[in-house]
């Protein structure tokens, strides 16, 4: 049973996905926050599984309630529900720990199909800001390639040699299982070291590290390692 917390300022709103969710079978509508502070208190009160989470309410931002519920709780899946189409907040939200990321004018098939993806620990965006992200990771890797670098000193007094070779790869798009193959390591080591490159580095999701990555030389050539 997926637990969900909908927290949304428009009354109209809560109450279409109160009835929603409470007519699916692998979904319970846990309660419905109507301000940011709410959002925060029924997450610490309920545990859900889910919140989905508006970004514009009168007292605190959408992005504000990401930022002070991930670290307590960093298995809580957020997907943001917002009908402001900007990349600055597409990107602020997965930075700071959003898993999904879908505009009001979605269906609500969409936005269920969106709550099973996070529960299952899978990401979820709208097409035009899939297309947003893919935009904006091309553009940083097209500039990595025009001013190639190294490494920097920061990034190699922060991570250990093996660490910098998992983040390289990440960096260029490979997957855990990917790493894994190239490396000679375990899955799970990859994880391990997926995880502490995220501590280390001070992010929160796969996509800043990647971003980072390419930023700061971890990634000189994006060709280098193209996908066959």
């Amino acid at each position: 049973m997926i637990r969900v917390v909908v927290a949304d300022d428009h009354k109209l709103v809560r109450q279409m996905y109160h009835r929603t969710l409470s007519s699916e079978p692998d979904m319970e509508f846990v309660d419905e926050a109507t301000c940011g502070q709410e959002a925060i208190d029924f997450c610490r009160k309920y545990r859900p599984d889910v919140l989905v989470l508006d970004m514009n309410f009168p007292d605190m931002s959408g992005l504000e309630v990401i930022r002070q519920l991930k670290p307590e709780f960093p298995s809580l899946k957020i997907l943001v529900l917002t009908a402001v189409e900007e990349e600055k907040l597409l990107f602020e939200s997965l930075a700071a720990g959003a898993q999904g990321y879908l505009l009001k004018d979605s269906d609500v098939e969409e936005v269920l199909t969106a709550i099973r993806d996070l529960h299952s620990g899978r990401g979820h965006l709208h097409a035009r800001s899939t297309m947003s992200l893919l935009t904006e990771f091309q553009r940083s890797r097209l500039e990595s390639r025009e001013h190639p670098s190294a490494p920097s000193a920061e990034v190699k007094e922060t991570l250990s040699p093996r660490e910098l070779e998992v983040l390289e790869l990440v960096g260029y798009g490979f997957s855990n299982p990917e790493i894994s193959e190239k490396l000679f390591i375990s899955e799970k080591t990859v994880k391990t070291h997926v995880s502490n490159i995220l501590r280390r580095l001070n992010v929160r999701t796969r996509i800043s590290a990647a971003t980072y990555a390419v930023r700061n030389g971890v990634c000189p050539d994006p060709g280098h390692f193209e996908k066959q």
